[in-house]
């Protein structure tokens, strides 16, 4: 079984459901995997060898030497891939039988899911033949027959299980979409970017080479003019400028007074470090308690960060999108805000998953922050579109054993994640709102 560093924890304990089965924690540093090896090499009776992504493919020559009867990958979408390291390393492992477990066959394009597909059975889907996969489906969306031929062709394949069917006892998620302004600091920032690459839209040469620089630096500037160089008041003294500076961080601010003042903990996820960096200025200023994790926290560190949150009163963990979004149980919050989002919807479907997960006993509200007439609207647009695919493709096969029924629409929208996209703040008492 490959799973991630993280949830080895939570894999590493098959006796309490299966106590006849032996099973071996393959992980440690070099020299505890050297001892380990000489154990398995005499010893190798066991019925289940748990171990990391990460070393899979560092001791791969070791691992490949056995003759495996199944290969369970957990978070299997990292081999979304076909190119990449990991999926062609396991594609050289001696299987029987492989299970794919991930919550996201598809993130981003067809592709994506071919590369799964061409995984469990190679010879069925070869990798020469993406190309004519992705021309035959392209356009799913607006072509039923198209859709309902690749149901039929991922049927046997594919088995689905959604929360709803699993955790009945789990209480429901809302995400609400909260539009916000700039301040006129970034109105003008904003402006001076749009106007110094004007050329980037009306040259196709500059374009490609400019757009997604622009791109970033929109978003930055949307979440707070501070993430600039220089635009910072020097010296710098944390002060009220730092909410007064950003139409996001205003409105947080008050967002946070009000879920702190009702008892909430809070899940606070952002793209960028170097804003997460600002929101720890900001904790540290209103006196929040917090924790931090992000792509440069590793291993213990990352573990006892996660254990303070679940143990201690802690208001707030900060959180970078990606490097938080997989393999963590978080269900002490009740609240997740994104204060920006992903261009792949599925990052931030798996993040809000930290809180509303087994476990949970609280409703769970997910918000999203979102500037007004800004490219963050673009952006959300694009996310919106690549959830549509999965929608087409994942909700509309009705992949579940038994009795196949089409579920209404409403249905559908609600099995996929409880979304409701409204407006505003919808605890109108707030004591701000009046």
């Amino acid at each position: 079984m490959a799973v991630s560093w993280e949830m080895r924890w939570a894999w590493g304990g098959p006796a309490r459901f299966a106590p006849g089965l032996s099973c071996v924690t393959y992980a440690g540093d070099k020299e505890e995997r050297a001892c380990l090896q000489q154990d398995l090499k005499q010893e190798s009776r066991f019925h289940v060898l748990l171990t990391t992504y990460e070393i899979c493919l560092k001791d791969a020559s070791f691992l490949k030497s056995f003759p495996w009867s199944v290969l369970v990958v957990d978070e299997a979408h990292r081999l979304k891939n076909q190119s990449s390291l990991l999926h062609k390393t396991l594609s050289e492992f001696s299987v029987v039988f492989s299970l794919l477990l991930t919550g996201t066959p598809i993130q981003n394009s067809l592709q994506e899911l071919y590369s799964l597909l061409s995984f469990v059975e190679p010879d069925l889907f070869s990798k020469e033949e993406v190309g004519d996969f992705i021309q035959r489906y392209q356009d799913i969306e607006k072509e039923s027959e198209s859709a309902s031929e690749l149901h039929k062709l991922l049927q046997p394949f594919l088995l689905r299980r959604v929360k709803a069917e699993v955790a009945t006892e789990l209480p429901k998620k809302t995400e609400v979409v909260i539009y916000h302004g700039m301040s006129a600091l970034q109105k003008k920032y904003y402006k001076a970017i749009l106007m110094k690459d004007l050329d980037a839209f009306e040259n196709e040469t500059a374009k490609k080479v400019k757009l997604q620089n622009i791109l970033s630096q929109l978003r930055k500037c949307v979440d707070h003019p501070y993430l600039f160089d220089g635009v910072e008041p020097e010296p710098f003294e944390v002060g009220d400028h730092l909410t007064e500076a950003s139409g996001k961080l205003h409105l947080l601010d008050k967002l946070l007074a009000f879920l702190y003042s009702g008892g909430h903990r809070v899940l606070l996820f952002s793209q960028m470090t170097q804003m997460l960096d600002i929101l720890q200025d900001y904790m540290d200023y209103r006196g929040y308690s917090y924790e931090r994790v992000d792509g440069s926290v590793r291993g213990e560190e990352r573990h006892l960060a996660i254990k303070n949150f679940g143990q201690q009163p802690i208001f707030v963990f900060l959180l970078s999108t990606r490097a938080g979004g997989v393999g963590m149980n978080l269900t002490a919050a009740d609240t997740v805000i994104f204060v920006d989002s992903d261009f792949n919807p599925q990052n931030d479907l798996q993040a809000a998953a930290r809180a509303h997960r087994v476990g949970q006993n609280k409703s769970v509200k997910v918000i999203r922050l979102i500037g007004r007439d800004t490219v963050e609207e673009i952006v959300y647009r694009k996310a919106a579109s690549k959830l549509q695919l999965t929608n087409m493709i994942i909700e509309g096969g009705h992949f579940t054993l038994g009795a196949q029924k089409p579920a209404a629409d409403a249905d559908l929208q609600l099995r996929y994640s409880n979304l409701v996209w409204i407006n505003c703040w919808p605890l109108r008492g707030a004591p701000w709102m009046k």
